[in-house]
């Protein structure tokens, strides 16, 4: 571990010195860390095609099934959307009962903007999706946390942690014209 360190702050040193980008070009797939289920609660807050919104959610991570219940900013739920292989993706209003084939062409289709649910699972977990190909990693922070990266075509800043810990408190998403911000108040392990 202590190599990686020595290794990381060289290559750094030697990107700073040569006046380059602070960012790495990664064209592989990274490799496995410390993923499981989990459930979690917090805000988001949307910007697409010049208009926001903002709702609260409730996700539930459990193997590869995934539960996430929108709600209004004062606690209406507006939406359930739930994911896994069998099923494919489906989201439930009040009203009417929408499926695809996966949350992304799900969400472009009935909010007019994808959600990377498949990514995001590790993103809010502080690792990089193992099954994609990672395109730029910044160095990580003094605690080897994520910063920034770039993964299917996705910006990802992980701007705030909780204090000293690994698990992130607030990322930002961007795509094309489309800003995510999620603010992950109340995490919880299940597989622990």
């Amino acid at each position: 571990m202590r190599w990686i360190k020595t290794w990381g702050s060289y290559l750094l040193l030697c990107v700073l010195l040569a006046g380059c980008s602070l960012f790495q070009e990664v064209k592989s797939v990274a490799k496995p860390g410390v993923y499981g289920d989990f459930e979690l609660s917090g805000r988001v807050a949307v910007q697409a095609d010049g208009e926001g919104s903002s709702a609260r959610i409730k996700w539930s991570h459990r193997g590869d099934v995934d539960a996430v219940d929108v709600y209004t900013p004062v606690g209406s739920i507006i939406a359930v959307i739930l994911v896994s292989p069998r099923t494919g993706a489906v989201l439930e209003t009040k009203d009417q009962v929408y499926e695809a084939v996966s949350v992304e062409a799900l969400t472009e289709r009935v909010l007019g903007w994808p959600l990377p649910l498949g990514s995001l699972k590790y993103w809010a977990q502080g690792q990089v999706n193992p099954v994609s190909a990672l395109d730029k990693m910044s160095p990580r922070d003094a605690w080897q946390r994520l910063t920034y990266l770039e993964q299917d075509g996705w910006k990802v800043t992980f701007e705030r942690y909780v204090e000293e810990s690994p698990r992130p408190r607030v990322i930002r998403l961007e795509v094309r014209d489309l800003k995510i911000r999620f603010v992950l108040d109340d995490w919880k392990r299940l597989d622990l």
